[in-house]
């Protein structure tokens, strides 16, 4: 897995990179930041990384003093959640006390409390995160049968052209609609479905125009995901 670690890049803050980012590497993943950032807005190469991680670690940490009890926190860290947001990664926000509540910022995403004197609380639940992360695959499936595909196919430089995917869990919960990018691949059409839980099932459609395909709900460890002209 791929996480983008959003941080102030201080002296206060530095307990994040020696910290943090060793237990993120320990699970097994990649550790990418901003830190080359330059002022207050993000860089469109960090926007790039952010849009090509899996999940993002976000440190909403206390920056200047409002009043006795409340600071403003760094800007790029809260537009680096926006983006990541947008582009439906995992999010969990680590919140230090006193920090002033950021408007704009809309989304699901996990919530965790940092106060600087209980440090050691807050590494569990993130530790507890990254584990609850790794219970989840990205998973690449292959459209299917061949009839559809090559009524898509022509379709795929088409700006109407719409796919998204559905997850029903093992509690027999059904997601919203999450967007997928069809991807012409050697051997087929494919996608890419991230943050898909062990033992989910998943559908997929596909639509442009007044033409549409869907598919069952079905296992994400099979050949291939068949849909159906509706």
């Amino acid at each position: 897995m791929k996480i983008f670690v959003a941080y102030g890049y201080n002296e206060r803050d530095k307990w994040v990179p020696d910290l943090i980012f060793p237990i993120i590497k320990a699970f097994g993943d990649e550790v990418v930041t901003g830190e080359e950032l330059q002022g207050e807005q993000i860089t469109d190469a960090v926007i790039r990384e952010i849009r090509q991680s899996d999940a993002l670690l976000a440190f909403v940490t206390r920056r200047q003093k409002i009043d006795e009890t409340h600071w403003t926190t760094h800007r790029w860290v809260t537009d680096e959640i926006s983006h990541a947001l947008a582009h439906s990664l995992l999010v969990a926000e680590i919140r230090e006390t006193g920090v002033d509540e950021q408007g704009g910022i809309t989304g699901d995403r996990q919530r965790i409390t940092y106060n600087e004197t209980e440090r050691d609380k807050c590494i569990v639940e993130i530790v507890k995160t990254l584990g609850k992360w790794h219970s989840s695959d990205t998973v690449k499936l292959k459209l299917l049968p061949d009839e559809c595909v090559q009524l898509i196919r022509p379709l795929l430089r088409n700006p109407s052209l719409r796919c998204t995917y559905k997850i029903l869990d093992s509690d027999g919960e059904i997601s919203d609609e999450t967007p997928a990018t069809i991807l012409p691949i050697t051997g087929g059409l494919f996608i890419h479905a991230r943050h898909i839980p062990r033992m989910a099932l998943i559908q997929i459609r596909v639509e442009c125009g007044d033409k549409s395909w869907t598919s069952n709900f079905e296992n994400v460890d099979s050949s291939g995901i068949h849909l159906q002209q509706d």
